[in-house]
């Protein structure tokens, strides 16, 4: 028999419930067994059920009829590695994502949970496409694309006050945040805007010689940086694919989210200094 037709008869099994949501297939060499295909063809049928998103594979158990929330763990999985990759430099700015087909068999997942996947990055000013609608081609965005900078810089200094790189206490200022990430000030000054507005970063005075200038000091570093993400369960056969919704601001744009960021930090600068001159008057 082909892989087609294998591939047909099993898709035919899960919609009359003769295979269940997260039952276990039958192994390959049973399958082998039944429709007298070799390994190949048994290997071809199961790559497009899961392709499909019929069934899913979990390393060292098998593979299964595919579950709602198989999808929803599937998409976070791969939403955070990609998002990880990037931080990390693995995938660097400019690089060319490698093919969804190529990312599905690596994470062994569905074709649309890599869809979704790309689509929320693209959203969070991870990933482009190079035309104005998506496509096959995916990229990761440059460091001239504002947007993609702050999430990076960002991103990166919160992996650093994790490992202990900056560890609590520690400043830098935007030029030596630069000089270590990359980026320019604009995007670092903005990145370094919403540490601090996290509670997790505070503006500093620190005197170098006879120079004082600004800078942050940590002051914590146990926090999460998950995605923001709502996945909407799946009907039990599969559909065509549906972006995820997303909790984003539809109506400010990044530069407008950035001006009334930097003014609440001004405001809670300018409170801490009326305290201090409070403290002090009371001091004498």
């Amino acid at each position: 028999m082909t892989f087609e037709r294998i591939a047909d008869d099993l898709r035919q099994q899960i919609r009359d419930e003769e295979l269940r949501p997260g039952q276990l297939l039958p192994t390959q060499s049973q399958l082998m067994e039944t429709y007298k295909a070799s390994s190949l063809t048994v290997q071809k049928a199961i790559r497009r059920l899961r392709n499909e998103g019929w069934v899913i594979a979990r390393q060292g158990r098998g593979t299964f009829v595919t579950r709602s929330a198989d999808f929803e763990e599937a998409f976070e999985t791969v939403a955070s590695d990609l998002q990880q990759q990037i931080y990390s430099g693995t995938l660097a700015p400019g690089n060319k994502l490698p093919a969804r087909e190529v990312l599905a068999d690596h994470y062994s997942v569905p074709l649309n949970v890599v869809s979704n996947a790309i689509a929320l990055l693209a959203s969070n000013f991870l990933l482009r496409y190079p035309g104005e609608v998506p496509g096959d081609d995916v990229y990761v965005r440059d460091w001239d694309d504002h947007g993609f900078a702050t999430q990076l810089i960002h991103g990166r200094l919160v992996g650093k006050i994790r490992d202990g790189s900056l560890p609590r206490g520690s400043t830098v200022t935007v030029d030596e945040v630069i000089d270590m990430i990359g980026g320019d000030a604009d995007a670092a000054e903005q990145a370094l805007t919403f540490l601090a507005l996290e509670g997790r970063i505070k503006k500093v005075h620190r005197t170098s010689g006879l120079h004082q200038g600004t800078a942050y000091a940590v002051v914590g570093g146990g926090f999460g940086t998950g995605l923001p993400v709502t996945v909407e369960p799946v009907d039990a056969s599969p559909k065509a694919p549906d972006v995820p919704n997303r909790a984003f601001p539809s109506a400010a744009g990044p530069g407008d989210l950035a001006h009334n960021l930097e003014r609440a930090l001004e405001q809670i600068e300018d409170l801490q200094e009326r305290v201090e001159r409070l403290e002090r008057g009371n001091a004498d």
